[in-house]
């Protein structure tokens, strides 16, 4: 029986909760979940953190499945919440991957704790708003001009979410229109497909507050500077990803002093991370 549902409190009274997949004993790797999903997705990684030997530590952030919300949170706020949890577990040094949203949140741990986080990854992440975004599908680039309000966002987060519910096949058939390396994927590995939609679901158990919250964050100063991250770090990013554009990972490993880009060329959003999960996993957690 895996551990999914850990929890912790925080010192100002907050919930972090967590979920622990691979193998207990192995080298510790914290993966930081993407902005509409939840601790769960550490399922998506669970065969190829074994393989890794990895422990694979999967935090909610605020407002995400059971993890309590945060309002007004940063980045850095949340690499605050994230050296407690080491400090909970007993935990001296680790690598993060970060996919999606989680890419920021990754890197800023990295920034905040070096003396920990010896090596990160990003997979999919978004950019600071100056990197360029081309080769976004429509609906995509369209959604990321809502992220910067979150007034405008949160109905459409909220409908996303009741279309999921009430359809979850037509849900991911059009995900797979807009994405179609992933749709690929979903078509080979229908269960994957399903785990997406679980881990989803349980990322908004509390409403979309966390959701829309987390959005807004991409589009404004990240608190931190891509030049002081002194950590290792491996950008990964899938040539035919639509909703996070390469450019944006380019843009990181340009800027980020110690990085190495893996571009996937047949690549999508999800399809990346999973493909390639034993070989990020395994790198990360052999550290520089």
């Amino acid at each position: 029986m895996r551990p999914e549902d850990l929890t912790m409190t925080l010192a100002d009274g907050r919930t972090l909760a967590w979920a622990e997949y691979g193998v207990p004993e192995g080298r510790c790797v914290l993966f930081f979940h993407g902005g509409n999903d939840s601790r769960l997705a550490g399922r998506l990684l669970d065969d190829a953190a074994i393989r890794a030997e990895v422990r694979l530590i999967c935090p909610d952030r605020p407002g995400y499945g059971a993890s309590t919300f945060l309002a007004g949170r940063t980045f850095l706020d949340w690499a605050s919440d994230v050296s407690r949890l080491a400090d909970e577990l007993g935990i001296a040094g680790y690598g993060i991957v970060g996919h999606s949203g989680g890419g920021p949140h990754a890197l800023a741990c990295a920034y905040a704790d070096p003396g920990r986080v010896h090596s990160v990854a990003t997979v999919s992440s978004p950019a600071p708003p100056e990197a360029p975004n081309r080769g976004l599908h429509p609906a995509f680039r369209f959604m990321n001009l809502l992220f910067k309000s979150p007034a405008l966002y949160r109905p459409m987060a909220k409908n996303q979410l009741k279309q999921m519910a009430a359809s979850p096949e037509r849900w991911l058939s059009v995900w797979g229109r807009m994405q179609p390396a992933d749709g690929e994927l979903f078509r080979r590995q229908p269960e994957v497909a399903h785990e997406i939609i679980a881990e989803m679901t349980e990322g908004a158990r509390q409403g979309v507050s966390g959701i829309v919250h987390e959005a807004s964050l991409y589009h404004a100063g990240w608190g931190f500077g891509l030049r002081e991250v002194a950590t290792s770090s491996q950008v990964w990013h899938g040539r035919r990803d639509r909703q996070a554009a390469v450019g944006w990972s380019e843009f990181l490993a340009e800027e980020l002093p110690h990085s190495s880009l893996r571009i996937d060329e047949e690549g999508g959003h999800f399809s990346t991370l999973i493909t390639n999960a034993q070989e990020i996993l395994t790198g990360i957690a052999a550290g520089p």
